[in-house]
Formats: C-alpha cells, structure tokens, sequence
C-alpha cells in the first residue's frame, strides 16, 4: 500500500477543481487517480 498524499497536495487538488477545472483535467495535472480527487471533492463538500 502506498503513502498518504500530503494535506497541501489535498488542498491544491481542491482549489484546482474550484477554480473551474474537471475532476479529470485536475487528476493529470497532479498526477493522481481521478478517484482521489473525486473523494476529495466529496470530502470538502461535505
């Protein structure tokens, strides 16, 4: 099993995505799974 992300990774990915990029386009840009940054987004929205 792999190591957390980092909080500050966390918090760009979400800002990112805030800013008016897909879920997709931000899993790329950081070089994560899209379903890190869908969990994230459900995380922050919650």
């Amino acid at each position: 099993m792999g190591k957390p992300h980092p909080i500050e990774l966390r918090g760009r990915v979400v800002a990112f995505v805030e800013e008016g990029n897909s879920n997709c386009e931000a899993g790329r840009h950081f070089r994560v799974s899209p379903r890190f940054v869908n969990n994230m987004m459900f995380l922050h929205r919650s």
